[in-house]
């Protein structure tokens, strides 16, 4: 017996969350993007035809549209695009700086509601998630009515404003073409004998795991559809996809994975980086920002007990240009100051002084799930002490509770994309 699959994708998450907080902005062209500051003063100071201070203006003139609304969706805003672009199109937009924490609430409420209903959840982004649902709901019809169960939920905890698209499916691949199928607020079942047909009506840019880049390689040789894809054969697509062939092979005739991971995978990376809201030109101020990422990438890392060998910096020069370097090394770090020195070294040795610093980032991989080992020397032990101190400072009152003298100046913002949220580490 085939397992029943359901995907349930939150439709324009961040602004619907926004216009649920907010029922002035319900029914207006609204955009989320930015870094969380006080949205709630922006949105009246818009409905009141006031103007942003400047350093609110700044702040989202740099950044890109996370969600639009759909009322903005149906004005020709779309997710990625530059916040001075959507502006220009939509002249009445209400941009909103994100807040991380309303959306993480919500978040939670949705995954505790999907909990409570299904027989396994597998978080896949923010605001989306696959689930188990063969025992739950028993057959298709149990679970188009197990659908509209959590559909009443959410609308009862999360919100009137927060609705979602939702697919059935023998698997994921296929249960999410279904959420997306129909949208806002969709409900789509796919039965067993119904998924090759249904695949086969969907384009190829559809299909997650199928990008611009990939459809372009499919399109030079000759595949412009799932049709023509499903009509190839596998050697002549392992010929110029290699092992990725298999995927693209399975996904034409409706096959894919329905294998529900209900457990938090450890991470292969932790790291962090930051658009700032001027661009970065002296070697000083991008020292200060740059151990101020540091610390907050180790302060991760020991929350979440790894130390790491592989050190990872990314720098984004103003005009968009960039840049990375990375390096594996013998001793492992925890330690802020010492990741900082590192990235420092690295950055120093390639970067373009003449050209201004737009975006910083700090990762570190090679994790191993353990603490330091004691230090030898008197000094080291210290270290290592203060540092256990203010871990508990973090985690009594949260990751600002303190901050180095070199870094004051440096504040972030909390971002609205991703997969978690800045605030949860």
């Amino acid at each position: 017996m085939s397992k029943i699959i359901m995907h349930i994708d939150f439709n324009s998450f961040f602004a619907s969350v926004e216009q649920q907080a907010n029922p002035f902005l319900r029914g207006k062209a609204i955009a989320v993007g930015g870094k969380s500051k006080d949205s709630v003063d922006i949105a009246r100071a818009h409905l009141e035809n006031h103007r942003y201070d400047i350093e609110n203006s700044l702040q989202l003139e740099r950044t890109v549209v996370t969600t639009a609304s759909r009322e903005a969706k149906a004005r020709g805003i779309k997710t990625a695009m530059s916040s001075i672009e959507a502006k220009r199109i939509c002249p009445d937009l209400i941009l909103i700086p994100g807040d991380p924490h309303k959306y993480s609430k919500i978040t939670n409420t949705f995954l505790k509601i999907l909990r409570r209903h299904c027989d396994a959840v597998e978080q896949f982004s923010t605001d989306e998630a696959f689930t188990d649902i063969t025992i739950a709901a028993g057959d298709y019809f149990g679970a188009v009515m197990l659908a509209q169960l959590i559909r009443s939920d959410i609308k009862k905890e999360c919100g009137v404003a927060c609705t979602a698209s939702i697919g059935i499916a023998p698997n994921k691949i296929v249960a999410k073409l279904a959420s997306e199928s129909v949208k806002p607020s969709g409900l789509t079942s796919v039965m067993p004998d119904e998924v090759e047909d249904f695949v086969q009506t969907k384009a190829l840019q559809d299909v997650c795991g199928i990008g611009p880049r990939i459809e372009k390689r499919l399109n030079a040789m000759g595949i412009s559809s799932m049709t023509s894809l499903k009509e190839t054969t596998l050697e002549k697509l392992v010929a110029e996809f290699k092992s990725y062939a298999h995927f693209l092979y399975s996904v034409s005739r409706g096959l894919g994975d329905d294998h529900i991971d209900d457990q938090d995978a450890p991470p292969k990376s932790i790291g962090h980086s930051y658009t700032y809201p001027y661009d970065l030109t002296e070697s000083a101020d991008i020292k200060k920002h740059l151990l101020a990422l540091a610390d907050r990438v180790a302060w991760r890392m020991r929350r979440k007990g790894f130390i790491g060998t592989n050190l990872s910096v990314y720098v984004r020069y103003k005009g968009f240009g960039s840049m990375g370097v990375q390096k594996k090394y013998r001793e492992p770090m925890e330690d802020g100051l010492q990741i900082y020195k590192n990235s420092w070294h690295l950055i120093d040795q390639i970067r373009d002084p003449n050209i201004p610093i737009r975006l910083l980032g700090i990762s570190m991989s090679g994790l191993l799930a353990t603490r330091m080992p004691s230090a030898l020397f008197p000094k080291d032990k210290k270290m290592h002490q203060i540092l256990n101190a203010l871990d508990l400072i973090q985690s009594k009152f949260g990751s600002g509770a303190w901050q180095r003298a070199a870094t004051v100046g440096s504040i972030f913002k909390e971002r609205t994309s991703g997969w978690h949220y800045d605030h949860e580490g």
